[in-house]
């Protein structure tokens, strides 16, 4: 390594080797190291690797430029650029045979100059192409087909076809010729080529001008712009419409789709010496400064959807070297990260970059660590760890997949999808304000009332001001005791019998009623409930049945305690002096159920004094309300109500959604829970079922409206938005439907053609005579009467009123809507436009793939999602 290093370069097919060009040209293999020895003669280049010299040419002094063959048939092939204008074919293994016939071989200029850059292109590898400095009356750039010897003009499209069988079996002697000359009277700084377009290449040239040629065009430029940034020129290889080239002091983005002035200009302290993309990370642009210590990395982060808005550029600065200056770098062809440096006293590293470590939260609640393109760690909503988590969004997701807020002819069967104990009072309560709302007697007695009602605004009124009648105080006995003794009070007003109905107590109950709802919470397993509950109706023979039948259950946690808590209850007297209150008042904060601890207080109250079951936080908050609206006076139940609203919107505890009802009160307690919880699933759904009602309205419901929408959106629930916003739109008048999006239009006018037909429609609907039949025939447009196109296969103009239009029924009645037949729509295919009558193109597609037009290759048919999907099903 005693010669001067100017360059080096890593091989594009064979990635363990690169070279390093100078006055030689050295060509090294990389070995992995292990356990930190380095076989001799090797030398370390880092600390997992080290290098081997392979091969040595000597004597290019006067070499300019050189680019390495891309292909894998000759991995070690190079062109050279030399001071006197020739490209030279060079290969650093002389003794393979696939190379013995084109080393030494010379592409020649027609006058002598220096060649300032060769590049060889890296699809069409028989083309290979050099930019010469200027001179007079000659041209500067000149591409060349090294499986050609003589220049044919009229061969220039077929310029880049690659003939294995005659490549490299020319006449040693021949002279060859370029088959492109370009530039005339012009110089060449820097050429690069399009990956993706092999025809394509682009060029800066006499320090003034970038311009983009395509050789099937053979002279002409296709785009050029003026700028002093010639040099360097390089193409991004994932975004091929990003170029960037420098200047001294300077370097430049350009889109080529619009190329009058360069996107972004970044400017540096020193001169640049070298420019380069990563072949392996898109926008990752090196850039190298003279006599710098450092390599400029830019990130080039282009914002999605928008190509007007200037991209982000990240900036770091990589120091391979603690000390010395850098000469030179280059990029590895398949690891991304990783590049080779050498510095001014000649010392080589294979230096890694060590990329920031970044971690992405996904729409579908992924979580992933990643190191530039590396997964370094993956955990989802199937992982145990993310359960801990208790990520609101994935039970948001789950609930939307399972059809949560959909199951209508069961409302309270929404609270069983939920699977949270918390949600169950939301629903309970949709499904009896649903009942009532159904109640034709109800509804037509309380047709003053708010339609979703709280048992808070029922008692105190919507807006806090007390609209309760003076209720009627009765003294009442235990149901099948003899007891003559009437010592219990009960409260009864037309405002407590609705309360009691949003509950699910129901008002004044009669046999039946009481008995079924009792049956419910015994099927499901709430005897401590409904136990309680027969009591607080003073039904103790019935609390006592109930107690037995739980105690028989062996899947009721408590059946062992429920027959001890019988017998208990079977020795209830109403003397305040007898010795069952003594013992029954000491050992009922021993009992763990909350429900026969409430019962006990209930039988061992002093008067009228129920604090003891009103505060029970593990009641249910309806059983609670209800309690209080049966033996609470006026003022003591509107505190009470009062204060348990309070508490329930300050928690954002959705069960106090029964107290407050849908009113600016219910509102803020929804707000409150969503702010805590984040679920706009279930505020969005309270909403939707509540319709119509003023508070869809209010801005806090239109947002949470708006962010469920938009979170199924982005989860791709495509059906559920749909289903959600047919019911929203439907039901809510207050709503703006959306505007119709895709229509057919007429090619001379651009007028909706269906818009205008339903139209039509729409006014002949409000007529007095609505039309018979609704199948006329519509050929041409309705706004310019030019003729609608034809079908492809009866080539009849095509044109049917397909929208909705009116019908009058055969019987007597009113007019109906409906939609025209499906056999006349107008079809047509996404790719090639052509399209007719879906009757006659279903006919047609049952027996062929390709499109029916006579010419066109299309197949239609394969293209289709649904035709794939039914083919699968039938094979």
């Amino acid at each position: 390594m005693s010669s001067m290093k100017v360059d080096l370069a890593w091989c594009p097919s064979e990635c363990n080797k690169f070279i390093t060009v100078g006055t030689d040209i050295q060509l090294y293999e990389v070995e992995d190291v292990k356990d930190g020895i380095v076989k001799s003669p090797g030398f370390s280049i880092s600390e997992y690797s080290s290098a081997n010299l392979v091969a040595t040419s000597s004597d290019h002094q006067y070499l300019k430029c050189f680019s390495w063959y891309p292909k894998q048939d000759h991995p070690l092939l190079l062109a050279l650029g030399m001071a006197n204008g020739r490209v030279i074919l060079e290969s650093l293994d002389p003794s393979s045979s696939r190379d013995a016939e084109i080393i030494g071989r010379e592409f020649i200029p027609k006058q002598s100059r220096s060649c300032n850059c060769v590049s060889w292109n890296p699809v069409e590898s028989n083309v290979l192409i050099s930019g010469l400095e200027k001179y007079r009356g000659d041209n500067c750039i000149l591409v060349w087909d090294i499986t050609r010897s003589s220049y044919i003009p009229s061969a220039i499209d077929a310029v880049t076809s690659f003939d294995r069988r005659s490549m490299f079996t020319l006449d040693s002697t021949s002279v060859p010729k370029p088959v492109l000359e370009l530039g005339t009277s012009e110089s060449t700084q820097s050429i690069s080529w399009f990956r993706n377009n092999p025809k394509l290449f682009v060029c800066g040239m006499s320090t003034k001008y970038i311009r983009l040629y395509d050789m099937r065009d053979g002279s002409k430029h296709q785009e050029s712009t003026n700028a002093k940034a010639v040099f360097n020129l390089c193409v991004d290889p994932d975004v091929e419409h990003r170029l960037a080239s420098s200047a001294e002091n300077y370097f430049a983005l350009w889109d080529v789709r619009n190329f009058e002035k360069p996107v972004l200009t970044i400017s540096e302290q020193k001169p640049i010496t070298k420019l380069c993309f990563s072949p392996v990370r898109s926008g990752h642009l090196a850039v190298l400064c003279k006599d710098a210590s450092t390599i400029n990395l830019f990130d080039i982060q282009s914002p999605a959807g928008s190509d007007e808005v200037e991209p982000a550029v990240v900036e770091r600065n990589l120091q391979p070297f603690p000390s010395h200056s850098l000469m030179s770098f280059a990029w590895h062809p398949i690891y991304e990260n990783r590049m080779l440096t050498i510095s001014q006293n000649n010392q080589l590293l294979d230096y890694t970059i060590f990329d920031r470590i970044t971690l992405n939260w996904s729409p579908t609640s992924e979580i992933v660590w990643t190191f530039g393109r590396k997964i370094l760690q993956c955990v989802d909503s199937r992982d145990e760890f993310y359960l801990c988590l208790n990520d609101i969004s994935v039970k948001m997701r789950k609930r939307a997949c399972q059809g949560y807020g959909f199951k209508m002819p069961k409302i309270w069967m929404n609270a069983e999808l939920a699977d949270d104990p918390g949600l169950n009072g939301v629903w309970m309560w949709l499904d009896l304000v649903k009942a009532v709302e159904g109640d034709t007697k109800r509804r037509s007695h309380h047709r003053h009332h708010p339609k979703y009602e709280g048992v808070h605004s029922v008692i105190c009124g919507e807006n806090g001001i007390s609209t309760l009648s003076q209720s009627e105080p009765r003294r009442v006995t235990w149901v099948g005791i003899n007891s003559t003794e009437c010592k219990i009070i009960k409260y009864t007003s037309e405002e407590r019998e609705r309360a009691l109905q949003l509950c699910g107590w129901g008002a004044d109950f009669d046999s039946n009623s009481f008995s079924k709802f009792l049956e419910r919470l015994e099927i499901d397993g709430q005897y401590s409930r409904a136990a309680t509950i027969a009591v607080f109706n003073l039904e103790l023979r019935k609390a006592i049945k109930i107690l037995s039948k739980g105690a028989l259950c062996r899947s009721y946690r408590g059946s062992a305690d429920l027959n001890a808590v019988a017998m208990g209850l079977a020795g209830y007297t109403q003397e305040k002096t007898a010795l069952w209150r003594e013992v029954s008042s000491s050992l009922k904060s021993h009992l763990v159920d909350p429900y026969l601890r409430a019962m006990f207080a209930f039988l061992t109250a002093e008067e009228d004094n129920f604090e003891e079951i009103l505060s029970e936080a593990q009641i249910a908050v309806q059983d609670r309300m209800a309690f209080a609206c049966l033996y609470l006076n006026d003022r003591k139940l509107a505190d009470f109500l009062d204060g348990l609203k309070k508490q329930m919107t300050e928690t954002g505890n959705l069960d106090g959604i029964l107290l407050t009802g849908l009113t600016n009160d219910g509102l803020s307690l929804i707000q409150r829970y969503v702010d805590t919880t984040g679920d706009v699933q279930t505020a969005s759904l309270i909403v939707l079922h509540t319709l119509p009602n003023q508070m869809s309205k209010d801005n806090r419901a239109i947002a949470w409206v708006s962010s469920y929408r938009d979170l199924l959106d982005t989860w791709m629930l495509w059906k559920q938005r749909a289903m959600f916003d047919v019911n929203w739109f439907s039901k809510n008048t207050q709503a703006n439907k959306p505007t119709q999006q895709v229509f057919v239009s007429c090619n001379f006018c651009r007028r909706s053609v269906s818009n205008f037909i339903q139209s039509r429609h729409a006014e002949l609907a409000r007529s007095a005579q609505p039309p018979i039949t609704a199948n006329r025939k519509i050929t041409c447009c309705p706004g310019c009467r030019k003729p609608l196109p034809r079908c492809t296969l009866c080539l009849c103009h095509m044109g049917t009123p397909a929208g909705i239009h009116w019908q009058r029924p055969i019987q007597t009645g009113s007019e109906k809507k409906r939609l025209a037949n499906f056999s006349d729509w107008l079809t047509w295919c996404q790719t090639c436009r052509h399209g007719g009558h879906s009757v006659h193109l279903l006919e047609w597609f049952k027996h062929h793939n390709e499109c029916p037009v006579t010419g066109c290759m299309c197949k239609c048919m394969s293209l289709d999602a649904t035709a794939k999907l039914e083919s699968e099903m039938n094979s």
